[in-house]
């Protein structure tokens, strides 16, 4: 990020990268960026202000910047919603709990609910009274799953040990397989109908271990264990006890990590996934049978082609992706179900997997409005902290968990004196950790992708696009929430560090696309506004990312396009930084005129924005770029011939493509286009000989010459075209640092020495030697 300082001293600034897709040679430091624009502002800490107005962005206050954002017409839309999801519940199933379907609850009763469920009334010790529901599986069911299942590794030894010790604990995640393979197990052992589930009981496995009646005799029990519960050996030895008096099997699905009780050991079996692959070839050739469809234009189809649909769809990169980022059995289940309508051409098949994306916003709004809904005596702010944590955690996918922390603070600061003013309720100080704070139904975290052991530890998102599936539920779905969001982001981008500000930035460009006019108005035009540095490269990130809505080109070109138009010296700043990213590079012609109408001005004097743009747009248009540059270091116009030394020292430190690497980029090719070495030469002479742009092409030149010694090819370039550069008035300075660089550079010490060399001839008496 940028720094407001003035430029001093002949020292040109130079802000951080805007978006260069090239990788810079090796430099020495510089002085910072004051991304300058008269009048020049105090010298700053970056992103705090010395003289804050409260109302300003990035200030502190967000009921006041609330305020002033709903003034200005910037007005949310309604659109929360509820819902629940239950995996083995019917949706017209009765709640459960006191409001089950009979008001009288008696210690154990049991009433029949369906043909293949009863409901359980339990009256706890302490009063409560709650029902659970016992549902058996059918045989058509369970014939389904085996046709459809994956055997795990293990799986014998598993049943084996299920048959000795009647109880067995089944250890995996959830959407893993695991309640499949317990009830093959279970099928395998009691017969095909007699296989049970109990499934997210309102009790304790300690408190359901007591109570008689519960399993059925002969039968097999699948027992989910609660996400906030762990299993301990008395529970174990009492379920235990009554599967051998009921002659029952039980299957303890367990979703936490390795016991710290040796004594479990006996009865714990680890679930391993079977391979995504094959979980998705079984279901695909399933799916395609029952539907007797022609996957291979066959003229009397008998199924033969669908072993090659099945494998072309394994092979295929955009469904390998998909897979590879959703590789758990439930999963690999959906996607089976979206390919097989596929037509089998590449054209389609976005359209065919469009389910699975509805599907993957459907799970984040159920994680998202669960916490909204819960209730918790013990820490009441439990909920509204998991939700600012899953928020910060999906917007900073990548970055440091530490960063993530602090942000999530941030956020619950904001929304906690949106519900309640300036009080701040207090929390507890040890909470659930990451894992808890991730949570979804039966410990489930469908943000989280696995722990990699790295250092620091970082937010890893199991699907990168399920942070564009956050901002859309975050958005659209809750009421009171844009606002909060929007100020949080930008006091992310005003106050916490570079990496964090640029990825608030593009976050907030990228809610743009949802309602350009609530964001840009209200927060993108006082950021380019802003005298700090940091909030006029921030509104250009932001519009980096808002451009790829090809909806939005046109409407921010025009806004970039009245910046540079206008009065304002920090607009034109923002005006020129913006054409450092893909709006610049979209129209080369059209951002060529208008970086010559705010390089004429005086106000950016001070500025490398406008190289900056020179810079990135080389890569896309380099003629174009280049005769600019050419024809700024001949204009009469001292300031245009200071951008264009800028712009070449800038691209100096850019290297070169596949196969020059090592090559400094301006003396590649790029695009069939390479500048020639007369006009690269007069740019030299121009950076070299102005006081505003030496310090650093002096700099620059070290870092060629010392690159050509590593290639002699490279070297005879160098010697060839300095020998046109260090001429004239340049010539006794050029012998001064030649002499200090000739000591280690043998390129250096070949232009000291004749023959071929203008430094080694006739000095200028008007320069020290």
């Amino acid at each position: 990020m940028t720094t407001d300082t003035p430029a001093t001293g002949g020292e040109e600034t130079v802000p951080a990268n805007g978006g260069a897709q090239d990788h810079p040679v090796a430099e020495e430091k510089s002085p910072p960026d004051s991304g300058g624009a008269a009048p020049t502002p105090p010298t700053e800490q970056p992103g705090r202000p010395t003289a804050p107005d409260p109302s300003g962005p990035g200030r502190g206050d967000a009921l006041g910047r609330m305020d002033q954002l709903r003034a200005g017409g910037a007005k949310p839309g309604p659109g929360d919603s509820g819902g629940k999801d239950e995996s083995w519940h019917h949706v017209d199933d009765p709640p459960r709990g006191g409001s089950g379907p009979d008001p009288v609850f008696s210690n154990v009763g049991q009433t029949a609910y369906g043909d293949h469920a009863v409901l359980i009334n339990i009256q706890l010790p302490d009063g409560r009274q709650v029902t659970i529901l016992r549902s058996q599986r059918t045989q058509a069911e369970l014939l389904e799953s085996e046709h459809t299942s994956v055997t795990v590794d293990g799986f014998d030894d598993a049943l084996e040990r299920l048959r000795d010790k009647r109880v067995v604990i089944l250890r995996g995640g959830v959407g893993t397989g695991r309640r499949t393979t317990a009830e093959l197990m279970l099928r395998h052992v009691v017969g095909i109908d007699r296989v049970v589930g109990i499934e997210d009981p309102e009790v304790t496995l300690t408190q359901l271990a007591r109570q008689e009646g519960l399993l059925l005799k002969g039968h097999g029990t699948v027992l989910e264990l609660p996400a906030s519960e762990a299993v301990t050996i008395g529970t174990l030895r009492a379920f235990e006890l009554l599967a051998r008096t009921d002659s029952a099997y039980v299957v303890i699905l367990d979703g936490h990590g390795d016991t710290a009780d040796p004594t479990l050991a006996q009865h714990t079996v680890d679930h391993t996934p079977p391979p995504p692959e094959n979980v998705l070839r079984r279901h695909l050739l399933r799916l395609l049978r029952r539907q007797r469809r022609c996957a291979g234009n066959c003229a009397s189809c008998v199924g033969d082609c669908w072993k090659e649909f099945i494998e072309r769809c394994v092979s295929h990169d955009g469904i390998a992706a998909e897979l590879a980022a959703h590789p758990r059995p439930r999963q690999t289940v959906e996607l089976a179900q979206s390919l097989a309508g596929w037509s089998g051409a590449d054209e389609d098949l976005e359209a065919a997997l469009g389910g699975l994306r509805r599907r993957r916003r459907d799970t984040v709004a159920r994680l998202l409005k669960q916490d909204s809904v819960e209730k918790t005596t013990e820490d009441p702010q439990a909920a509204p902290r998991r939700q600012a944590f899953q928020i910060a955690y999906a917007i900073l996918h990548h970055l440091p968990l530490a960063d993530v922390f602090d942000a999530s603070e941030l956020l619950l600061g904001i929304l906690q004196t949106v519900e309640s003013g300036t009080e701040r309720p207090p929390r507890v100080v040890f909470d659930g950790g990451v894992d808890q704070m991730l949570h979804a139904w039966g410990g489930e975290s469908p943000l989280a992708a696995a722990e990699t052991g790295e250092q620091p530890r970082r937010a890893r998102l199991a699907d990168p696009r399920l942070l564009t599936d956050v901002l859309d539920v975050v958005w659209h779905d809750f009421d009171g929430v844009r606002l909060p969001l929007l100020v949080w982001l930008e006091e992310l981008v005003f106050t916490r560090r570079d990496e964090v500000r640029r990825r608030a930035a593009q976050i907030t460009g990228w809610l743009a696309m949802y309602d350009f006019d609530e964001v840009c108005n209200g927060m993108l035009r006082q950021w380019a506004a802003d005298e700090r540095g940091t909030g006029r490269q921030a509104a250009a990130w932001a519009l980096d990312v808002a451009a790829y809505d090809d909806r939005l080109v046109a409407r921010i070109q025009g806004r970039v396009l009245g910046w540079v138009r206008s009065a304002n010296p920090l607009l034109h700043d923002t005006a020129a930084r913006v054409y450092s990213t893909r709006i610049g590079r979209l129209a080369p012609a059209d951002t060529l005129r208008e970086l010559r109408t705010l390089a004429s001005r005086d106000d950016l004097n001070g500025s490398a924005s406008v190289a900056r743009a020179l810079t990135d747009l080389y890569p896309v248009a380099p003629e174009e770029t280049w005769r600019t540059l050419v024809a700024w270091n001949g204009e009469d116009l001292h300031r245009l011939r200071v951008h264009a030394a800028r712009g070449m020292t800038l691209l100096g430190r850019l290297a070169g493509r596949a196969p020059r690497e090592g090559w400094p980029l301006l003396l590649t090719a790029v695009e069939g286009f390479t500048p020639e070495p007369t006009e690269l030469a007069g740019l030299w002479r121009g950076a070299l000989g102005d006081p505003t742009t030496a310090p650093r092409a002096w700099k620059l030149l070290h870092v060629w010459l010392q690159l050509g010694d590593e290639d002699p090819v490279l070297a005879d370039q160098l010697v060839a075209l300095f020998a046109a550069v260090l001429v004239g008035r340049l010539t006794g300075r050029s012998r001064f640092y030649l002499r200090d660089w000739s000591r280690e550079s043998a390129t250096a010490g070949r232009l000291l020495a004749p023959p071929g060399n203008a430094a080694a001839g006739a000095t200028d008496p008007s320069q020290p030697t």
